[in-house]
C-alpha cells in the first residue's frame, strides 16, 4: 500500500512538471450571455486571465464571455513591444482567418512619469494579468487559438478555445 502511494505521488509530480501543454476549453455560442439568435451580426467579448511567464509558460483561463449585437469597427491598435499575444480565429471554411495582436499582459511597455515630470517608456513585468479580446462572431467559427510571441521563441500556442 505504501509503495502504491509513492508511485501515485511520483506520477502526479511528473505530470505537473511536464504539464507545459496549452490549455483548452469549449464554449457553446448559444449559451453566451446577450447572444441574440435574431441578430445577423454579433461581437464577442472574451475576458482571459493570464499567469506565469511569457514565452509559452503561461497559464490561460477564460473568465467570461459576452456577446453584443452589431458590427465591429476595425480599431486595432498596433502592438510595438516585441512580446505579444497573437489570437487566431479558425473557421470551417478558412475564410476570415485574420491574426489579431495584443499587448502581452505579463510583459509590456508602459509610459511612466519620473519625479521631474518627464514621461518615458518602461518595461513592466507582472505575474498575472488580464486580456480582453473583442472580435466579430461570424458563422463557421470553430476555435480561437492564443499564441505567446517572444523574439527568442517566436509564436508558441498557449490556449485553444473551441466553439460549439
Amino acid at each position: 500500500m505504501l509503495r502504491l502511494r509513492y508511485a501515485v505521488a511520483i506520477a502526479l509530480a511528473g505530470s505537473l512538471l511536464l504539464g507545459c501543454r496549452s490549455g483548452r476549453s469549449v464554449l457553446t455560442i448559444r449559451e453566451i450571455p446577450n447572444y441574440d439568435t435574431r441578430s445577423p451580426d454579433h461581437i464577442l467579448f472574451l475576458h482571459f486571465r493570464v499567469a506565469g511567464k511569457p514565452g509559452g509558460n503561461e497559464s490561460v483561463a477564460l473568465v467570461s464571455a459576452r456577446a453584443a449585437n452589431g458590427r465591429m469597427k476595425e480599431l486595432y491598435r498596433p502592438v510595438e513591444f516585441p512580446v505579444q499575444i497573437k489570437a487566431m480565429p479558425r473557421y470551417a471554411t478558412r475564410e476570415g482567418e485574420r491574426e489579431m495582436f495584443f499587448e502581452h499582459p505579463l510583459y509590456h511597455a508602459a509610459e511612466v512619469s519620473d519625479p521631474s515630470g518627464h514621461i518615458r517608456r518602461e518595461e513592466v513585468r507582472t505575474s498575472e494579468g488580464n486580456l480582453l479580446i473583442r472580435m466579430p462572431l461570424h458563422a463557421g467559427l470553430n476555435e480561437l487559438e492564443l499564441f505567446s510571441v517572444t523574439p527568442e521563441k517566436g509564436p508558441v500556442r498557449i490556449y485553444t478555445l473551441s466553439f460549439n
